[in-house]
């Protein structure tokens, strides 16, 4: 992939030297002065002290990738008098999409966003983009550059239809058995069938098996639990992932968000940020669930967390006994036996009150271990040892970066030595994916994710010859029930400050968001990602189906307030109680409008790209 080439064009300014070819240096100043002069004519030169001793240029070619936060160009340079030639800009258009979507009438007028990323310094506009009423409609959306020309235009349908509520999925166990919620190992036998959806989606029959999924949501005063559903053949639900086929699938419950909406909200803005540029963010859609013939309320069906082409598309074990294949990891406190799991980071120990001792005071905040679950295929101790030595040499190199003690990166076996680069980023980009961690960093900023290092944080990596991920890469944002001003506890339900560079407490610890927030590159990099994401309208387009839902799913939603309204704030994780889902919803609104107000003050206005 072009992970490496486009991240080293977004942050390194070019400069020309005086015959030589050319340059690059990190610093705010080159960047900005690079932007702030770019020339759109058909070409442009500057010439050497050289240049007339040269009567018959060679040139060599130095591309220079054009990435999403910044313009690129090809670069021409003299070798015997540097004499310099540049091409027009361009732009990387290759991270957004504009697809067709069908929405259910409730009379409030629809309209077709984008997808993904537009690169900074274009624009977007849209046209026959507007529909309320039953029908559809050919939309377009239209990229310009700063001169306003047209770099590319494409079309998607928009279509309304009539409102006969959420599709329901019905899952019919073996003689009515109820399957055990504490049992996460177990499959009860069942069939399940889909219906109240398009025709193309709907399902007669499929045998396969259903279990208990989740961690909190299993508690017995917890009236709601989620579900793992693992089929015999491989089924699409729904059109979901582009209508791709997979045995596993999962219903999460949303018992502690009654708005039902901060995980689908979460996900929406995954999908812009990570599913356009080779990562992945789990595709989601609101259903009402039955169990043998019973109402269990409205769950949010999404994908199960795991290596399969189309969802973690990593590398697995095919004979058992590789060290070099892909591994995906949960950052998961509660790990156990379930799953093969090890110890990272600052040597640390939390007692069964919380209290953490050891570790290591880092600018005023104390970094501690993390339990780190392997969620892919290992068969023997020595893969469990193999990626326990990779993170944990990882970790101990971005945290001698970050305190200044030196710098190191990986060599073929993993062992840390020396970093050939003088500069932090450099060093850290050799073997972090430094794009995905921050677009980790902006979801997580905005929506305040309490769980972000309690569990439900994933990142992976792949050792195999064909790998598209040979550096430590982060993705699939996950388990947001909890963010949004939802649990109430302290900062987190302020919307007017900062979270990951604050480490946010010692329980719920991310060393990963927080080391690279101490980084030298870090607030230049966020302001720029920042800037794309607020441009490309992703934030929008996840309000956008915060308002559709609550509006063309009311009625649904008001059959689960009443069949889980006696739920308390002790069964429910201290989070914050509402008269309906309609008021939970308002109040994920405005919290979320008012954290996006204060990230556009951190960050727009902090540099210009």
């Amino acid at each position: 992939m072009r992970k490496n080439l486009l991240l080293l064009a977004m942050v390194f300014g070019l400069s020309v030297t005086a015959c030589g070819g050319s340059s690059s240096s990190f610093s705010s100043e080159n960047s900005s002065k690079e932007n702030s002069s770019i020339d759109t004519s058909e070409s442009s030169s500057s010439s050497s002290s050289s240049q007339e001793e040269c009567t018959t240029h060679t040139f060599k070619e130095v591309t220079r990738n054009p990435s999403i936060t910044n313009r690129g160009a090809l670069v021409r340079t003299c070798e015997k008098c540097g004499y310099v030639e540049e091409s027009n800009y361009t732009y990387d258009l290759d991270e957004f999409a504009f697809k067709s979507k069908t929405y259910m009438y409730d009379g409030q007028e629809k309209e077709l966003l984008i997808e993904g990323m537009i690169p900074y310094g274009t624009t977007i506009k849209y046209e026959n983009n507007k529909i309320t009423e039953i029908g559809s409609k050919e939309a377009t959306a239209k990229v310009f550059d700063e001169n306003n020309n047209l770099l590319v235009s494409k079309t998607a349908t928009i279509t309304v239809v009539e409102n006969t509520g959420l599709p329901n999925i019905r899952v019919n166990t073996t003689n009515g058995v109820e399957p055990d919620y504490h049992d996460k190992t177990n499959y009860t036998t069942m069939t399940t069938t889909v219906d109240n959806c398009e025709s193309k989606y709907a399902i007669t029959s499929a045998s396969g098996g259903i279990r208990a999924r989740g961690n909190s949501t299993n508690y017995d005063v917890v009236s709601k639990h989620p579900w793992r559903l693992k089929f015999d053949s491989k089924v699409n639900l729904l059109g979901l992932n582009d209508g791709q086929k997979y045995k596993s699938w999962v219903l999460l419950a949303e018992y502690f968000d009654q708005s039902l909406l901060r995980n689908s909200f979460a996900y929406t803005l995954g999908n812009s940020l990570f599913n356009y540029s080779g990562n992945y963010t789990s595709d989601f859609k609101h259903v009402n669930f039955y169990m043998n013939g019973d109402y269990r309320g409205v769950y949010l069906l999404a994908e199960q967390q795991q290596c399969n082409s189309g969802r973690f598309s990593i590398a697995e074990p095919s004979d058992g006994t590789s060290e070099k294949v892909g591994y995906l990891l949960e950052i998961d406190i509660r790990a156990n036996d379930d799953d093969p799991y090890f110890t990272a980071g600052p040597e640390s120990y939390r007692n069964p009150q919380g209290i953490w001792s050891g570790g290591m005071m880092i600018n005023g905040v104390r970094v501690v271990s993390s339990t780190y679950a392997i969620k892919s295929d290992t068969f023997n101790d020595a893969q469990k040892n193999f990626i326990k030595k990779y993170i944990s040499n990882v970790m101990d190199a971005l945290i001698h970066a970050v305190t200044g003690e030196k710098l190191q990166v990986l060599d073929e076996n993993n062992n840390l030595i020396d970093s050939p680069y003088d500069n932090q980023f450099d060093t850290l980009n050799s073997f972090i994916d430094l794009e995905s961690l921050l677009k980790t960093c902006i979801i997580h900023e905005l929506m305040k994710n309490y769980d972000v290092g309690y569990g439900s944080f994933y990142l992976f990596v792949d050792f195999s010859a064909s790998s598209k991920h040979p550096r430590l890469t982060f993705g699939s944002p996950w388990d947001f029930d909890l963010s949004s001003g939802n649990k109430q506890t302290g900062d987190v339900i302020k919307t007017n400050n900062e979270f990951i560079k604050a480490g946010f407490g010692e329980a719920n610890f991310n060393p990963w968001l927080y080391l690279i927030s101490q980084t030298d590159f870090y607030e230049e990099l966020i302001a720029k990602y920042y800037h794309v994401f607020a441009m490309s309208g992703i934030f929008e387009s996840g309000m956008q189906y915060v308002k559709y839902a609550t509006e063309a799913f009311k009625n649904d939603f008001v059959n689960e307030f009443e069949r889980y309204k006696n739920g308390t704030g002790k069964d429910r994780m201290k989070t914050r109680q509402y008269s309906s889902q309609k008021d939970a919803s308002s109040y994920l609104t405005n919290w979320l409008t008012n954290r996006k107000s204060y990230m556009d003050s951190r960050y727009l206005n902090k540099q210009k790209v």
